[in-house]
């Protein structure tokens, strides 16, 4: 059986959200559904992780149910079960307070096992299993679902053990925050373009170069980006990976300093091709970049150069 989890007011917003001004998007955190056999203090780290992991990322204002005392007059005011319950009415409520995204989670698992080393000592790791989803507020249309669990990935098991339960839950926890980078680049994709100016050359490659989203992105120092070129093939523009910037240096809400850290050489050599067009070709054809996640196994090998 599922049991809601800590959101007692979960589907109200005080009002005095509405009015404060956003850039970026704002996603309410809804309720996370708990299966039995999860205890109270896993699911509050699991569900308070998932939110840190999406404060990190920058990319959305975050407002939660457990913001009782900004809730407290609305929740007053609404008091009756029935709107409380009522998916239009929280829905109107939500759209009042500016939030555009509810995201909602299922504590699937949570579960401590123990194996005993050769040396006799025991070896503990967490089967943790979970999965969230996004809906749009204005629609109600869920746009993005996912679930995860321990088990999956190349390295995830082994360097999830711990010498002790309490360890082996913390380590699974930690991993949270891969698994929400992940979900919202694949979601929530971000991208943007190189800028045709100012950029830095040397013997015909590309050391650094600037893009056109910054903090009001959500753009932080060592964020990943995919540089992808344009190729016309019958009359249609397609795109193709060539290589890699890292953020440097957040300028502005707007503008971000990059390495080139990957194809130097074709990067240089596509803005080259890209200041030789026509003002209408270069508007139809820009060098575009793409976010990528910084901690899949194939990201940390990029580093070593693999």
């Amino acid at each position: 059986m599922l049991r809601k989890f800590i959101l007692s007011a979960a589907l109200l917003l005080a009002a005095a959200f509405a009015s404060e001004a956003q850039d970026k998007p704002r996603m309410y955190i809804n309720d996370f559904e708990v299966a039995g056999g999860v205890s109270g203090p896993d699911a509050a780290a699991i569900r308070q992780a998932v939110i840190d992991a999406i404060n990190k990322t920058q990319r959305f204002e975050l407002a939660t149910s457990d913001m009782e005392s900004a809730l407290s007059q609305e929740i007053q005011r609404r008091s009756s079960e029935v709107a409380m319950h009522d998916a239009n009415t929280r829905n109107e409520i939500l759209m009042a307070a500016g939030c555009k995204y509810v995201m909602s989670g299922n504590i699937i698992k949570c579960a401590v096992q123990s194996t005993r080393l050769d040396n006799g000592s025991l070896s503990y790791s967490c089967v943790m299993s979970y999965s969230i989803s996004v809906a749009e507020v204005a629609t109600s249309t869920t746009i993005a679902t996912k679930k995860f669990d321990t088990n999956d990935g190349l390295i995830s098991g082994a360097w999830a053990s711990s010498s002790s339960p309490e360890g082996a839950t913390a380590n699974a926890v930690k991993n949270i925050e891969k698994d929400i980078e992940g979900f919202i680049i694949e979601f929530f994709p971000l991208d943007g373009m190189i800028i045709p100016m100012d950029y830095e050359v040397k013997k015909d490659k590309m050391i650094s170069c600037y893009i056109n989203l910054g903090s009001g992105q959500g753009i932080k120092a060592g964020d990943i980006f995919m540089v992808l070129v344009p190729k016309v093939v019958i009359g249609q523009v397609t795109y193709s990976e060539v290589g890699k910037l890292k953020v440097e240096e957040v300028v502005s809400n707007a503008i971000s300093r990059c390495k080139v850290t990957k194809g130097q050489k074709e990067i240089y050599s596509a803005m080259e091709n890209y200041s030789a067009l026509d003002e209408q070709s270069q508007n139809e054809q820009p060098i575009r970049i793409k976010a990528a996640a910084k901690t899949d196994i194939l990201g940390e090998m990029d580093k070593f150069g693999f």
